[in-house]
């Protein structure tokens, strides 16, 4: 049931951009670059990824790859197609929980008053997500900087979010595309339709290292099969001239984008192993010694919101867009040619710097 005795499901009645789908079980990013409104507001680079991944694999099992065992023979001959279906089954799990898991999301602060999470989120966070008790935020970003976040936590690197209205951690930051806080904040991914961070950071991982060890088999199993001579000689509807060419700016294109997810891969496992975020390394902000932290080997963390929770409709905002406006409202008199106005904006993770 979505509605009862006046109240909602708090994922129908989500504030911020991203959506939810199968009744909640799932929640994807608010990605609103070039989306494909017959499939519901996706991003066309999401369509894209599973494009590449999809398109390549179905020509690779349903031809190249009997191709190969009949040209080759390897024995034991099921190893190749068992190995390809196991990277291929595991390339698109990765990908789904990347799409469709919470990332981290920190709730805002009328949706913590709405649900009454108050007291459970602080035990889990370990600090008070809404500020000191007896404190409400006034609207002025260099003021509730300062009064809504106790000196010990600033110099621990807690900070304010004026959109949220809430103390967030250190590395979690506010990402523009979902309009929320995301703990250990990665980087915002149009390709797989969701933020990357402290939830799904693994998933994220697990996918790039499987779909590079797929797109390792695939890809040179293509390119054998279209330039190979006696192969070409064998089909006769590659000889025509424009299936041809297709086939060989696709195959090109596919080649192209796995050397680009190999280099991604490559500077994933670099912040790896320094420990950092992409949002740290872009911006080169990050003033605090977090080696108990690591980026990949830490925990997931709990998720600090149910939404399937009830809540009251006239306790949340009726859209994203009423939380937009107050961020534009609230970082509108700030003066950045001052120091201090400019680092209210940067904290504010309205803009990444």
């Amino acid at each position: 049931m979505v509605g009862h005795g006046g109240r909602w499901r708090l994922y129908t009645r989500w504030p911020a951009k991203s959506r939810f789908v199968c009744r909640g079980r799932c929640i994807t990013g608010g990605e609103g670059e070039c989306p494909v409104r017959s499939l519901g507001g996706i991003s066309l680079a999401s369509v894209a990824t599973w494009l590449c991944v999809l398109l390549p694999c179905a020509f690779y099992f349903l031809v190249a790859l009997p191709t190969v065992i009949r040209r080759w023979n390897p024995q034991p001959w099921f190893l190749l197609p068992l190995a390809s279906l196991a990277l291929f089954v595991a390339t698109v799990v990765f990908l789904l929980a990347t799409c469709c898991s919470n990332p981290g999301i920190i709730p805002r602060r009328q949706l913590v008053l709405a649900t009454g999470t108050r007291a459970s989120i602080t035990a889990l966070l370990g600090h008070d997500l809404l500020g000191p008790e007896a404190m409400q935020p006034s609207g002025d970003p260099l003021e509730d900087a300062q009064k809504m976040v106790d000196i010990g936590l600033r110099q621990r690197g807690y900070r304010w979010c004026h959109t949220c209205e809430i103390v967030r951690p250190p590395r979690a930051s506010h990402c523009r595309d979902c309009d929320q806080c995301v703990m250990r904040f990665d980087h915002h991914c149009p390709f797989v339709n969701n933020c990357i961070g402290q939830r799904n950071y693994h998933f994220f991982i697990g996918f790039t290292t499987a779909a590079m060890l797929l797109a390792a088999m695939v890809v040179p199993t293509l390119m054998w099969c279209l330039f190979a001579n006696d192969v070409q000689q064998e089909g006769s509807k590659m000889a025509v001239a424009w299936l041809r060419l297709a086939a060989y700016v696709g195959c090109y294109t596919i080649a192209g984008t796995a050397l680009l997810l190999g280099v991604l891969w490559i500077y994933h496992l670099w912040l790896v192993l320094r420990g950092k975020t992409t949002k740290e390394h872009l911006t080169g902000r990050r003033a605090l010694d977090v080696s108990g932290e690591p980026t990949l080997c830490a925990p997931r963390g709990p998720q600090l919101f149910d939404p399937h929770a009830w809540v009251d409709p006239a306790a949340l905002p009726d859209s994203a867009a009423s939380s937009s406006a107050h961020r534009s409202g609230a970082l509108a008199g700030l003066d950045l040619s001052n120091p201090a106005g400019s680092e209210a904006w940067r904290n504010e993770g309205a803009i990444d710097v």
